[in-house]
């Protein structure tokens, strides 16, 4: 298909079978806006795993996929940009030709902007440089050749590319209408099911680092937290084991004690210093001043254990007659083992006695 007597080549590094050229506006080239040379050599950096050649090696050449990623990125940063001219492009041994390919110029991306095969589309079919061209042998032009290209360019499916218009079919019912520049103005194409890679926003970028440092703040919580739980299990269970200890020797010594202070309390009420020696500690229990009076009953109460000082504290209640009178005593002492005793157990404290029953008023 030959279409325009215009030719331009030059070496190419692009080796698609088919590609594009792209003529900047006087001025506005990369070489011209730094801006704009910043934008190409970040979408090169950014998909450097991707491109055979970079973007900036290959221009004015660039692949389809490599056009679309650029003029996506000039949508968003410019808002609207021209392009003097967009061109199809083929190889001849190792030159770019786009004479007897389709071309938009001016080429427009604005907000409207799509993709630019809808762009080529509007051109092939309402341009003056085409108008010699039947519909058949525009049709199998894009459909045989550029649809092919272009969907292995992208990498997309047959379904994302968008329908050639129908014979005898307003193009503007088709592709909507877009803002003139100028009076060769290309109309922006309507949008289509495939959208290609936008750039990632640094506002993107700083939600994710925010995420990764809540994960990360948030797993050194979870860490504290489940030490602090660990730990606080960890003293339960030592608790727990020293109560069943305590638990198992107080059943163990209960009896034993139980004998010990029953031998003990008629000493105690005997009133005889002297009978209660084998039974007190040296400690403060020496002091232990006797009572006179006449046990009648004995009823051990509690036997409670100490760990850290190893002393049993035993309560007994007592019915005690002293002369013609009896009452009922509550008497608490604390006892020891002792190897060197006669008994093999020695009080530690002096008793203390209170009233079992209190006497209502």
């Amino acid at each position: 298909m030959a279409f325009i007597p215009f030719k331009k080549s030059s070496k190419c590094v692009i080796t698609d079978d088919l590609f594009l050229e792209v003529t900047w506006e006087d001025g506005k080239s990369p070489d011209d806006d730094s801006e704009l040379l910043g934008i190409i050599e970040g979408l090169d950096q950014q998909y450097l795993d991707t491109f055979e050649q970079s973007i900036e090696e290959s221009l004015p050449y660039m692949t389809f996929l490599q056009a679309e990623l650029l003029f996506q990125v000039l949508q968003e940063a410019y808002g609207q940009m021209q392009l003097k001219r967009v061109a199809i492009c083929h190889l001849e041994g190792k030159e770019a030709v786009s004479e007897g390919e389709v071309f938009a110029s001016p080429f427009i991306i604005d907000q409207r902007y799509q993709n630019l095969l809808l762009s080529l589309i509007q051109a092939i079919m309402t341009g003056t440089d085409f108008q010699s061209y039947t519909y058949h042998e525009k049709r199998e032009y894009f459909v045989n050749q550029i649809y092919p290209a272009y969907k292995k360019s992208l990498g997309i499916q047959e379904s994302a590319l968008p329908l050639f218009p129908e014979e005898g079919e307003q193009v503007s019912n088709v592709l909507p209408q877009q803002k003139l520049v100028s009076s060769n103005s290309v109309a922006t194409p309507s949008p289509v099911e495939h959208k290609f890679p936008k750039e990632p926003s640094l506002k993107k970028v700083y939600i994710l680092m925010g995420f990764l440092v809540t994960l990360a703040v948030g797993g050194m919580i979870s860490s504290v937290i489940s030490q602090a739980q660990l730990s606080k299990q960890k003293e339960q269970v030592i608790y727990l084991y020293q109560e069943l200890k305590n638990t198992q020797n107080l059943a163990d010594k209960e009896h034993q004690i139980d004998v010990f202070s029953r031998y003990f309390l008629p000493n105690y009420y005997s009133g005889k210093k002297e009978n209660l020696t084998d039974f007190l500690s040296d400690g403060d229990a020496k002091y232990t001043v006797p009572k006179e009076g006449t046990l009648q009953s004995v009823i051990l109460e509690k036997l409670t254990y100490d760990s850290k000082t190893k002393e049993y504290t035993v309560t007994y209640v007592l019915s005690v007659k002293e002369g013609e009178k009896a009452s009922s005593i509550r008497l608490s002492f604390s006892v020891e083992t002792s190897k060197s005793s006669k008994y093999g157990y020695v009080i530690t404290t002096e008793p203390k006695a209170s009233e079992y029953i209190k006497i209502k008023k």
